[in-house]
């Protein structure tokens, strides 16, 4: 296989990858016998466009629904000899970090908000979404080891790092083990309702509360679903990625001198009690390249309630043109 059919053949299976959070068993498999459906066809062929730099027409994946098939779809579209790179292929990888118990998978529809300038890349951590199976991580060293391994990329492609929350403390710490590692620096660590390393250890630990105690915790928090506390069963198998997230926060030790080889940026609700103005100030000492502060309308969730404003400033950071609004 040539070097440019490889390069259209990863670009599938990635985009396989983030649409049924799947492997394809085979480059034979049915998309839609897979698990896939019309809205995630839908999101398919975003994703596909985004990768190969072209349209992919929605037919044509309803037509060649498997590996093999969506190959010869982007290999017929292959440039027949060099030519100048003029399409809107991207610039920047976004590598996005979720809050304590969430699945990154929360991030996947930015992809298709953001400008094409900038690829969203969800880091999904051990214990749920498509790694539901594997064991979660409960030290940071290794947390950060695991992540670090599926960045890749970013030892030759330009980045960003974003997180909300606990994951804006994993972040930053990614930054930092990303430099002990050799990686090149972001081009921007944006953190999103987290207080600064100093001030990101809770008072009260919440890892080792009973599970009822644990349960009630997270309701005042709410940044977990209703309806999964409410589902004794499912909560029984997600206790432990649960518990894994809070026992990596509640011992977090932040560096006493730790300036960032990058610009900072952060992001703090209006109406944040946990994260108000001047917490989020106190990033400033962290960088020694330049500092931003946005205030954001909402509280601690604006990430969810107020997403169409958090992506038009996230772009307009970014350097990379206007949002696709819905």
């Amino acid at each position: 296989m040539n070097p440019e059919t490889e390069a259209v053949r990863s670009a599938v299976l990635q985009a396989w990858r983030d649409t049924l959070e799947a492997e394809p068993a085979s480059d034979d498999e049915n998309f839609f016998e897979a698990g896939g459906n019309s809205i995630l066809a839908v999101a398919l062929q975003r994703r596909l466009a985004k990768a190969l730099g072209h349209a992919v027409p929605l037919r044509q994946i309803h037509d060649n629904p498997t590996v093999s098939g969506l190959l010869g779809i982007g290999s017929a579209n292959l440039p027949s000899g060099p030519q100048q790179d003029t399409d809107e292929s991207a610039a920047l990888n976004l590598y996005c970090l979720p809050y304590a118990g969430s699945s990154a998978r929360m991030y996947a529809h930015w992809d298709d908000i953001l400008p094409a300038a900038v690829t969203v890349k969800p880091l999904e951590l051990p214990g749920r979404g498509a790694r539901w199976s594997e064991p979660a991580l409960d030290q940071m060293p290794r947390l950060l080891e695991d992540l670090a391994d599926a960045m890749g990329e970013a030892r030759h492609t330009p980045y960003a790092l974003f997180g909300h929350s606990f994951g804006g403390v994993l972040a930053f710490e990614l930054a930092r083990h990303l430099a002990e590692r050799g990686f090149p620096a972001p081009q921007r660590l944006i953190v999103s309702a987290c207080p600064a390393p100093h001030e990101a250890t809770p008072l009260e630990t919440t890892h080792d509360l009973s599970d009822e105690e644990f349960t009630d915790r997270l309701r005042k928090l709410r940044g977990t679903p209703e309806e999964l506390l409410e589902n004794q069963e499912l909560m029984e198998l997600y206790l432990p990625t649960l518990r894994a997230d809070y026992m990596i926060l509640d011992h977090y030790q932040a560096p006493g001198f730790a300036l960032l080889k990058c610009p900072i940026s952060v992001f703090y609700g209006a109406d944040d009690h946990d994260v108000p103005r001047a917490a989020a100030g106190e990033w400033a000492s962290y960088s020694n390249g330049t500092f931003a502060a946005e205030e954001i309308a909402g509280d601690h969730f604006f990430l969810r309630d107020s997403e169409e404003e958090l992506l038009t400033k996230l772009a307009l950071l970014l350097g990379c043109g206007s949002v696709e609004h819905k």
